[in-house]
C-alpha cells in the first residue's frame, strides 16, 4: 500500500478552509492529477485499489475488552506502534463496523483503528 501522510491542517487546504487554504481551482486541479495518476496505474495493472481518509477527527479506536468492544474517539495508537496491514469493509451500519472491528482487534490482538473511507 503506498500511503499518504498530512498534517492537521491538510484537511482544511483541501476543503477550501484555514490559512494554507486551496482556491476551488487548485482543488480540482489536485484532485484530477490524482485521478489521472490512478487512471493510468489501473490501465497498468499496477493499482488495485485507491481511497482517502476522512480527517484524523473522525477516526475512532476499537479496542477488545473481555470479549466487549471498546471505541475511543480519534486515532491514537501507541506512538511505538506502525500501521501492520489496512482492510476495507462495506457495511450497513457503524454497529456493524465496530462489531467487525472489534473481531480483527480480536485477531491481531491489539486494538485497530475504524475510520471512514473516501474513494
Amino acid at each position: 500500500m503506498v500511503m499518504t501522510y498530512g498534517g492537521p491542517s491538510a484537511w482544511e487546504t483541501l476543503a477550501g478552509t484555514g490559512p494554507d487554504a486551496m482556491s476551488p481551482e487548485e482543488i480540482a486541479a489536485h484532485f484530477e492529477a490524482m485521478q489521472a495518476l490512478q487512471k493510468e496505474l489501473a490501465a497498468t495493472g499496477e493499482l488495485v485499489s485507491a481511497f482517502g481518509l476522512s480527517e484524523p477527527a473522525r477516526a475512532q479506536t476499537v479496542d477488545l475488552r473481555g470479549g466487549t468492544p471498546v471505541v475511543s474517539d480519534g486515532p491514537y495508537a501507541e506512538t511505538k506502534e506502525f500501521l501492520a496491514g489496512f482492510g476495507i469493509i462495506d457495511v450497513a451500519t457503524h454497529d456493524r463496523a465496530v462489531e467487525l472491528a472489534a473481531r480483527f482487534a480480536g485477531v491481531v490482538s491489539t486494538r485497530v483503528e475504524l475510520r471512514p473511507v473516501h474513494g
